[in-house]
């Protein structure tokens, strides 16, 4: 009995001391102030966020937006935190325009002969929904209408169009075109800038960098259907898409891939104007995302510290379960996830998505979050 006992006893100090040690950080290889950094979209937000933690670092980075005023105020304040001021570069510049992201190829080049961590960070909010940018919106109450399934009807309303048989009007001309405007704007910038990103800095990244990193800044709307959220999570779905779909492409070039999918940030972001003018909607205000029992709101520092602790981890395939036998297999070894949801409830609702309780329970709660009846 005793001999069986310590047995059992030594089952957990034999599987401890044999576990696959993690392999060392990230930084280990490349130092913090050697680092050679690229922030598409530094002007605000987790761009800027992150630049004053790489100054902070001592890091060589290049800030890159399209407001020239904004970006001098964050090269201040990498500067004021103590960085060299030679190792700050500031390009004024829009990622969807070829020519600007061959510039700012061009100087990262002459004046660092490399890059190693690539921040795919602009963005462009879309907050109202679908018709509700169009000026033709549902009804919050049901409607009189008999359904010939029995589920109750909402009409729709507002503005519009009068048309025979469709109570409340429908989508005008005007209304198309300020849906088309910003769809295709917020495409150029969301989808269309993250695609040539890729194709711009993934060579350079590949080719000069001991350890190259890309990371995109996604949105929980690009993985689980988002109301108030269709133009913006449609772009940034096709943008992730892009990400992971390049990442397949290039395995084998060195280069690590990671999307992080945050929920609401507690910052300024959807508050900037649409294409067409349409102020974006203050959603850190809102009861349902601000309190309550799924705590949605995130801070902005938890963003960062997220980024930079995915970032930090050695990219080399390590194995699936630590522990022997399982380990002594290099066909069950796997790098780093390429993808993570913020707050971590989120994983479990895209996981629910494919199941019964995606209609059930995902829709309705999201419903909730935003504003919309639970229905």
């Amino acid at each position: 009995m005793t001999s069986k006992l310590w047995l059992l006893l030594a089952i957990p100090i034999l599987l401890k001391l044999l576990k696959r040690r993690p392999l060392p950080p990230r930084e280990a290889r490349l130092p913090f102030e050697q680092e050679r950094v690229l922030l598409l979209g530094a002007s605000s937000g987790v761009g800027r966020d992150l630049a004053l933690v790489y100054a902070k670092r001592g890091s060589r980075i290049c800030l890159v937006a399209r407001r020239q005023t904004e970006l001098e105020k964050v090269r201040e304040e990498c500067i004021a935190l103590g960085l060299d001021a030679e190792k700050v570069i500031m390009f004024a510049g829009d990622v969807s325009n070829t020519s600007d992201l061959i510039s700012i190829r061009d100087v990262i080049y002459n004046a660092w002969e490399g890059l190693d961590t690539l921040h795919i960070l602009a963005g462009l909010p879309s907050t109202l929904t679908l018709l509700g940018q169009a000026g033709v919106d549902l009804s919050p109450v049901p409607s009189s209408r008999a359904s010939y399934t029995g589920i109750k009807r909402r009409d729709f309303h507002v503005g519009g169009a009068t048309f025979p048989d469709v109570p409340g009007g429908i989508p005008t001309k005007e209304g198309l075109d300020v849906v088309a405007a910003d769809a295709r704007k917020l495409s150029e910038v969301n989808y269309v800038g993250t695609l040539l990103a890729l194709t711009c800095f993934l060579p350079l990244l590949s080719a000069t960098s001991k350890s190259p990193v890309v990371h995109h800044l996604s949105s929980v709307a690009a993985g689980i259907t988002p109301p108030h959220r269709v133009v913006y999570g449609s772009t940034k779905g096709a943008a992730l898409i892009a990400m992971e779909a390049a990442r397949v492409e290039c395995e084998g070039c060195g280069v690590r891939f990671f999307s992080l999918l945050p929920g609401t940030i507690n910052n300024d972001f959807r508050l900037k104007l649409s294409t067409s003018g349409q102020p974006g909607r203050d959603e850190t205000k809102m009861s349902s995302i601000k309190s309550g029992l799924e705590s949605l709101l995130l801070s902005p520092e938890t963003v960062v510290k997220t980024i930079f602790t995915n970032l930090s981890l050695n990219p080399a395939p390590q194995p699936l379960i630590p522990y022997p036998p399982f380990s002594w297999f290099r066909s069950l070894d796997v790098p780093p996830n390429s993808t993570q949801y913020i707050p971590s409830l989120y994983t479990w609702a895209k996981l629910m998505t494919f199941t019964p309780l995606g209609y059930l329970y995902v829709e309705p709660r999201a419903r909730v979050k935003y504003g919309l009846p639970r229905w």
